[in-house]
């Protein structure tokens, strides 16, 4: 609702008009309550709309302030929501790291078995704990404790040797062999790491299932008595 002005206008003039003839009249009271009262429609008249006006900005503004608080709610809902994907995605990443791991663990070990099998020797796989080692190669002498990695590095050598200590106390036999046993072609610091401690080192299953049956030939031949005895 807008304010008529012309209105207002047209009232002020009728009312200034009776107020001077009363005066003429000598009722000045009159003319006073004649002026009063213009005044108060005049208010009420241009009042009412700007009310009207305020009223309904303060609705539309608690309207507004109640759709803010939802929204509010809404984001807050959605960003809980996208974090927790963030989460289970990296979980998902995770297993399916781990699980892929696994596999490559698992097929490495696999091979070097497959050619064990073909030169003589048994494989063995070995739980981690308390070995901490992967598996067991064993013949008629040679028996090597073996690590499988993906890379190498100098974790595994060391679990290597740790390993081996373990093996030791827990079936009574010391390994005489240890094999580190990658997927990929190994660095020089993992080859010169491994040649101080004396570590089988390659990415070759059936290299070093040869390698193996050559030392377990050798053994067995060293363990020999000399002709004539």
């Amino acid at each position: 609702m807008s304010i008529d002005i012309r209105r207002l206008e047209a009232a002020a003039a009728q009312a200034e008009e009776a107020a001077v003839e009363l005066v003429r009249q000598g009722r000045l009271d009159h003319a006073i309550r004649v002026i009063l009262g213009m005044l108060r429609e005049a208010l009420k008249e241009g009042l009412a709309p700007l009310v009207e006006n305020v009223n309904r900005l303060t609705a539309d503004v608690a309207e507004l302030r109640e759709s803010t608080a939802s929204l509010e709610r809404s984001v807050r809902e959605l960003r809980w929501g996208l974090e927790r994907e963030v989460e289970l995605r990296r979980g998902l990443e995770g297993d399916v790291g781990r699980l892929r791991g696994e596999v490559s663990h698992m097929k490495l070990g696999g091979n070097l078995a497959y050619w064990c099998g073909k030169h003589g020797l048994d494989f063995e796989w070995l739980p981690r704990e308390p070995f901490r080692a992967d598996a067991v190669i064993t013949g008629r002498r040679v028996i090597a404790l073996v690590e499988i990695a993906t890379t190498g590095d100098e974790a595994d050598v060391e679990q290597l040797l740790e390993g081996a200590e373990i093996y030791g106390r827990e079936r009574g036999e010391r390994p005489n062999a240890l094999v580190l046993y990658i997927g990929v072609r190994p660095s020089s610091e993992l080859a010169e790491e491994c040649e101080e401690h004396g570590i089988i080192l390659d990415n070759s299953p059936r290299r070093i299932a040869v390698r193996l049956a050559e030392l377990d030939k050798e053994l067995a031949e060293s363990e020999q008595p000399p002709p004539g005895e």
